[in-house]
């Protein structure tokens, strides 16, 4: 590479990370700890994440749950419940009232309202990381300063690379050769440790500002299906629709021997009934084993069906976007090494802080 290349290539490194350092260092942070949320929220409401249960008792009829939502939040339109799995043994529903939204927890026996997940200081910094409190703002200035910490990475790779004969013993941070030097060796060897995961997380960070663009840029590689929701055709204006136990009842039918993951209730009065099932387990990371099933919410009739075991290549890459940026897969084992290397970034700012202002200070006359 010409000197001339490397020296923009440097220039353009350092002056991002000078201007993006105070984003870096609360993106770091922040999601060092939201990789723990799940946990963090289990450990703050034990009694919505686990609720007392023998293993015999059966779990609630949906009858029952429902019939408990509509008589404690009357005014509410329903959106969605979360059947119980092996991390939350609790129904999860999602009710709206206008700019009102609940979140409500069931017991898995009875039905009956456990209590609210409260706006506390684990979603207000799961807030602060996603959007930086700024709502819709905030997460399109999110995704720029992804694409930033993109270009950092990107570009600090190529800097890092020292040459074959150099580049193993450019992966730790040399002895006894002064702190100067290995502040500079620090903040090569870690860039180069975490720059797989900061690719995963720039990228998939741009992704939930522009899902779109990202969905066509993936479709252009890999083929990724074009799903157009179904649509339910009332007999008449005054049509009420079916009872959700129907569309259970059918969907179970459907996909015998699966699990019950999740009802989605339509928000329109042309909207779909959507039924989720789980062939093996409802809750994981991977939903290769879900069927999702739409009917008609006033006769009942199956719209549309998708065995995820079917979806394409494409379709697989969008599905693990948000496990990937999240660590919400394998365990303890990923969720610790994700946080570990969301240490890393605040290390990187400051390391190359005390670069830039030694830099600066050698230049002072």
């Amino acid at each position: 590479m010409s000197r001339r290349i490397r020296r923009a290539l440097f220039h353009v490194h350092r002056w991002l990370g000078v201007g993006a350092a105070l984003y870096v260092l609360l993106i770091g942070l922040t999601g060092a700890a939201v990789v723990f949320r799940p946990e963090m929220q289990r450990a703050a409401y034990p009694a919505f994440f686990a609720p007392d249960r023998s293993a015999s008792e059966q779990t609630a009829d949906v009858r029952a749950v429902l019939s408990e939502l509509k008589s404690r939040y009357p005014g509410y339109n329903l959106a969605g419940i979360d059947w119980p799995t092996y991390r939350r043994d609790s129904f999860l529903a999602y009710l709206s009232s206008g700019n009102a939204f609940r979140t409500v927890f069931l017991h898995p026996v009875s039905g009956e309202v456990i209590g609210e997940l409260p706006y506390d200081r684990i979603r207000w910094l799961q807030d602060l990381h996603i959007e930086l409190l700024g709502g819709r703002t905030g997460r399109r200035l999110n995704g720029i300063g992804a694409m930033a910490l993109m270009l950092m990475c990107l570009s600090g790779l190529v800097l890092w690379w020292p040459g074959l004969p150099r580049w193993r013993s450019s992966l730790w941070v040399s002895r006894g050769r002064g702190w100067t030097r290995a502040n500079r060796d620090l903040h090569g060897a870690v860039g180069f440790w975490i720059s797989a995961l900061l690719l995963v997380w720039s990228t998939t960070g741009v992704s939930f500002t522009a899902p779109q663009l990202f969905r066509s840029a993936v479709n252009a590689v890999l083929p990724v299906t074009v799903i157009t929701s179904p649509t339910s055709r009332p007999a008449t204006t005054s049509a009420t629709g079916l009872e959700a136990e129907a569309f259970i009842a059918r969907a179970r039918r459907d996909v015998p021997g699966a699990q019950l993951a999740r009802l989605v209730w339509p928000s329109t009065e042309r909207a779909a009934v959507l039924v989720v099932m789980a062939r093996r387990v409802h809750g994981d990371a991977d939903t290769s084993d879900e069927v999702l099933l739409w009917f008609d919410r006033y006769t009942g009739e199956r719209l549309q069906i998708r065995d995820q075991r079917l979806r394409s290549s494409g379709d697989a890459v969008m599905a693990w976007i948000e496990p990937l940026h999240a660590g919400s897969f394998g365990g303890w084992p990923v969720k610790v090494l994700w946080s570990a290397c969301g240490l890393g970034l605040p290390l990187l700012v400051v390391s190359g802080l005390i670069m830039r202002g030694r830099t600066m200070g050698r230049l002072r006359p």
